[in-house]
């Protein structure tokens, strides 16, 4: 039990020894249990706990390590859907590889090292190394969503490398993968995994639209907007709206629905604190403004 951690917390709060046990307990008791000697009666701990906004659980401190890690890899991923790829490479080389000790751990970090690195052009080696480990080591049998977010992330590697054969063989394991979701009616329900299913679902559509097949990227970015209406899940709308105005640019279709989905783009963007679309859309918006004659570009336009 972290009791260096009880006291520093009392002392924060600036609290005394006998104000924090005042109708709780004596004060000799608080202190035997600061100076490790005894621990108290658990309904005592836990009203001493309660005092100063503490359970008795924040007293384990693997247990707080462990609950700071998944909040930093968790943190990390958010950063990457919103395209902070500098605050994303701050947040995972801040976390200590020696203490990532389960498997799952493991697999998150590997897929955010990987995709980090893909996304910021690094050394393809890096990359490919960790989207191999978890597939040969940490998820041999393939049965997790990191494995597939693996397959994901080397197809984005090679799609982006145009080494487009290859870009092919993976990401068609991640179409079939979404196809059996859909069939089994989507068991993956948390907000987590919704989150990586959305990234699967644009970076299936941006590699759509880099090969040119604009109504199967089209396709993927519906089906991104409809779960992100579904599940209230805001971090990939800017990146979608940027994506289905680009691709109404390439394939002709009227001004009104580019400036529309740019607007889109733009909104969601400030409100997602994405400034790499936040950019691109304004841009866009900047260049293309006559295309609507007379039409004022603000968000109220927005649909």
């Amino acid at each position: 039990m972290d009791t260096k951690f009880f006291v520093s917390r009392r002392k924060a709060r600036g609290l005394s020894q006998a104000v924090l046990c005042e109708g709780i307990c004596t004060q000799s008791t608080l202190s035997k249990f600061e100076n490790n000697t005894q621990v108290p009666s658990l309904p005592i701990l836990r009203q001493l706990c309660e005092r100063l906004d503490l359970s008795i659980d924040d007293l384990d401190e693997e247990r707080r390590r462990s609950d700071w890690l998944r909040h930093q890899l968790d943190w990390t991923e958010e950063e990457l859907m919103v395209e902070n790829y500098q605050r994303a490479k701050q947040l995972l080389a801040a976390i200590p590889t020696a203490e990532i000790t389960s498997t799952t751990a493991k697999m998150q970090y590997s897929y955010l090292q990987g995709l980090l690195a893909t996304l910021v052009g690094a050394a393809d080696t890096t990359a490919l190394f960790s989207f191999t480990r978890i597939l040969d080591e940490l998820d041999e049998e393939h049965q997790t969503i990191f494995a597939q977010l693996a397959y994901l992330g080397e197809g984005i590697l090679y799609a982006r490398r145009r080494a487009l054969d290859q870009a092919a063989f993976f990401m068609a394991k991640v179409k079939t993968y979404l196809e059996q979701l859909t069939e089994q009616n989507d068991p993956h329900g948390d907000n987590v995994n919704n989150a990586r299913l959305l990234t699967m679902v644009y970076y299936l559509a941006e590699y759509h639209a880099l090969i040119k097949e604009y109504d199967q990227s089209n396709k993927y970015l519906d089906q991104g907007l409809t779960r992100c209406a579904q599940e209230h899940v805001t971090y990939f709308l800017p990146r979608l709206k940027l994506l289905a105005a680009q691709n109404a640019l390439e394939t002709g279709v009227s001004p009104a629905v580019v400036i529309d989905n740019l607007l889109d783009a733009r909104a969601f963007a400030r409100l997602n604190h994405n400034n790499t679309v936040l950019v691109q859309s304004m841009s866009l918006i900047k260049h293309y403004q006559d295309l609507l004659a007379g039409k004022p570009l603000d968000e109220g336009n927005a649909k």
